[in-house]
């Protein structure tokens, strides 16, 4: 009796059943813009749409999406990430941190000359 409840056990610890697994463990997600800013004085700033993607910390694109409006959203587990957008052949970056249950705004600002 005491082998299956060990076979049982040690099948749960494998499968991730009860462990708080990465595949259930709480995430958090990141939403913002890529928002280009500069220009000839005074300056302004608008949404443009491109490339939004996400790099984690073994520097590896973990999520990559285009946006719509220049709007973008991740779901992540919790961790430190790089977020980046491109358009237009400009390119940015920010660093983020997601926590657990959290809603992260952020934008990619891109500065024009």
């Amino acid at each position: 009796m005491r082998r299956i409840a060990v076979l049982l056990w040690s099948l749960a610890v494998l499968l991730g059943v009860g462990t708080g697994s990465a595949a259930t463990a709480p995430r958090g997600r990141v939403t913002g813009l890529i928002r280009l800013c500069g220009g000839p004085a005074p300056g302004r700033c608008f949404s443009q749409d491109g490339s939004a993607y996400v790099v984690g910390p073994r520097h590896r694109v973990i999520a990559k999406q285009h946006t719509r409006h220049a709007r973008f959203t991740f779901l992540l587990p919790p961790g430190r990430y790089t977020l980046f957008a491109q358009t237009g052949g400009t390119r940015g970056q920010r660093s983020i941190l997601i926590k657990a249950g959290q809603v992260l705004h952020a934008n990619v600002v891109i500065a024009i000359p």
